[in-house]
Order: C-alpha cells, then structure tokens, then sequence
C-alpha cells in the first residue's frame, strides 16, 4: 500500500491581510503579556529593554524576535549578584514559548496550506498560562482553570 504523494485536502485559510492582522494581534497580546511578567520578576539592571510599542507591522514583529531573543541569551548567560536563579529559570521558560509562538506564527503566516493556525493558538495560550502563572503564583493557571 503506497501513501500519497500530495495534499489529499486543502485547509481552509484567512486571506494574506486577515492572516496576517490575526498574527500580529496575537504577537501584541504577547507582547503585553511578557511586560507584565517581567515586571513581576524584577529582573536586575542589566536586563535587556522590552519593547513597548504596539506591535502592527511585520518589522516591529521582527523586532519583538530581536528582543526574545536577547532576553533568553541574558537569561542563560548573565550571572550577578542581583540575579535570582528561579526568576532567570522564569525568564527563560516565558521567552522560549514567546519564541515559539512567534515561529509558529511565522510558519502559518507564510505557509497556510501547511501550518494551521491551531498551533499558533496552541503556543499562545501556553504561553499566555504560563505568564499567568508567573504574574500570579495561581498554579491553577497551568491547569487551564482560569476563572
């Protein structure tokens, strides 16, 4: 028995615009997300700035990349006395998801027919349970029991 070769159906899609409006509000809320916990964990000086601006275009998307991805290098890397090791473990669990909701976003952006739009919910609502979790200390937030 041999297994297709080719797609044996198309998924249903967003046109390009809508697709890409649904991913940059998802990246947004994100965004705020993330800044919320880091202000909860009081991270030392030398931490990397967040970005603030509203995230409505794919550049400023690109930039939030940039800047998870400073973060997980100064999570992993900068050691002083400041620094408490579980708010780093923190720190460095809430950008990796950041990061990959981001990649599946990009993914479905760029490849619909591929990438359902499922796995970036999948990813955003992940992340956005454990931020909760961070933000609040409620470890029902993990469980999905968020009132």
């Amino acid at each position: 028995m041999t297994a297709p070769a080719s797609p044996t159906m198309l998924l249903p899609t967003l046109p390009a615009d809508q697709r890409t409006r649904h991913i940059l509000h998802l990246l947004d809320t994100a965004r705020r997300r993330m800044a919320q916990a880091l202000t909860v964990l009081h991270l030392c000086e030398h931490a990397p700035m967040w970005p603030t601006t509203r995230i409505n275009s794919t550049a400023a998307a690109i930039e939030l990349r940039a800047a998870t991805v400073a973060l997980i290098k100064y999570a992993r890397r900068h050691r002083c006395d400041a620094c408490n090791p579980g708010r780093m473990r923190h720190t460095l669990r809430l950008a990796a998801l950041l990061l990959d909701l981001w990649q599946s976003s990009k993914h479905h952006a760029q490849r619909p027919d591929l990438y359902s739009i499922t796995l970036a919910h999948r990813a955003e609502r992940l992340f956005g349970d454990t931020a909760g979790w961070v933000a609040t200390g409620d470890h029902r937030r993990l469980l999905g029991q968020t009132d």
